[in-house]
């Protein structure tokens, strides 16, 4: 096995820039059949079932379907957890939700519900097994997977490698939309993602921030937890860098914790104190109003950081094990702290080459704190 022998990576800074499609020429000829059906799909199902992050970066397709096709019904199809990702989208007409555990009962009858839906065209965005059978299930004239997908021989229009259309490295946005291009359906050149807050959950957010003493846009927003070890920075970092933002720019640090991460908000609490505000047990809709209310946000390669992107926020991103060129913010100011080591990226389930994950480990408080002051917060008062 090849192993790393860099013990103290450099660390790599890189600043966004615009996100302007440049796909290759012309996509794959697609049969005539297809083609003649692909004139007025008025019912069109997108199936995404999970991963915060994903959702988020399919975001740009509703807006172009509908105006490739302004008449058609945009359906999402997507597991409870990230159904707020689409809701109060424009160009979403219907988000349908199904349990993420695997309640096969109440499965079923959604495969039944989408089969009498009668949709004309339908994406499985996914590639997994259970994406591959709702996408089945709607028995729609267009079926459209990747070649790579499960049950692929299933769908009618299957899409090639994504290196068909893209230049490397591709990123997760522009694999995403593929398959529109695959189709032949007119793409603009700048992808922007979409996240709505829900005005009635962001009218109780405002409520919250000046209960807190807070102010909109007066605030740093902290999101530390991420799903894989290998990609979450040290709480005792974190504790030590809301301390010095909070010293610094005199301005409080929010720090959010979702449902499953209260445990870990309390031992961060435990260390850093009044340093930081602490909200635990928010609700994906909660999470997305608070986002959009900060100035500036920090954290890891995690879903709550591509929706900071999609929020339009400033963001300082402190990554790991995975590739940044595929998952980097996409189409806003950031500043994304990385090791220069060749085992990255790797899967992440555990760190491959060394006994503790020295991608993230590699990177200081001091590295962090000069990134959040090339982001320049707060300078509009």
């Amino acid at each position: 096995m090849y192993r790393c022998h860099t013990p103290q990576p450099a660390i790599c800074i890189s600043l966004s820039e615009p996100m302007p499609i440049d796909a290759q020429t012309a996509p794959p000829i697609i049969s005539p059949r297809i083609a003649q059906r692909l004139q007025a799909p008025n019912n069109i199902l997108l199936v995404r079932l999970r991963s915060l992050g994903d959702s988020v970066l399919m975001t740009p397709i509703p807006r172009i379907l509908k105006q490739w096709h302004p008449q058609g019904r945009i359906s999402v199809l997507v597991e409870e957890p990230f159904a707020e990702v689409f809701r109060g989208n424009p160009c979403v007409d219907e988000v349908m939700a199904v349990p993420r555990s695997e309640n096969v009962a109440r499965r079923i009858l959604r495969m039944a519900e989408i089969r009498r839906r009668k949709f004309d065209l339908v994406f499985n965005m996914h590639s997994g097994t259970t994406a591959a059978l709702f996408a089945l299930a709607s028995g729609a004239p267009v079926r459209v997977a990747y070649d790579s997908a499960r049950y692929a021989r299933g769908f009618n229009a299957r899409v090639p490698r994504s290196e068909s259309f893209w230049q490397p490295p591709i990123h997760t946005v522009e694999h995403q939309i593929s398959p529109l291009i695959y189709l032949g359906i007119p793409v603009p050149e700048q992808l922007e993602l979409e996240l709505h807050p829900d005005p009635g959950a962001l009218e109780k957010v405002r409520a919250r921030i000046h209960q807190a003493g807070l102010a909109p846009g007066k605030f740093l927003l902290m999101h530390p937890f991420a799903t894989l070890f290998t990609k979450e920075w040290e709480l005792a970092r974190y504790s030590e860098l809301a301390r010095r933002l909070r010293d610094k720019y005199g301005r409080p640090v929010v720090v959010t914790a979702g449902p499953s991460e209260t445990e870990k908000l309390q031992r961060l609490k435990q260390m850093a104190g009044n340093s930081i505000v602490g909200l635990e047990n928010l609700e994906l809709q909660e999470l997305i109003c608070w986002i959009s209310q900060c100035d500036l946000f920090v954290g890891n390669d995690s879903g709550p950081t591509h929706m900071a992107a999609a929020l339009k926020r400033k963001i300082v991103v402190i990554w790991g094990s995975s590739d940044y060129r595929a998952w980097r913010p996409w189409g806003v100011d950031y500043q994304l702290l990385r090791a220069d080591l060749p085992c990255i990226p790797c899967p992440g389930y555990r760190c491959y080459e060394f006994d503790t994950p020295k991608c993230i480990e590699s990177i200081s408080v001091e590295h962090v704190l000069h990134a959040v002051e090339r982001m320049r917060p707060f300078e509009n008062g």
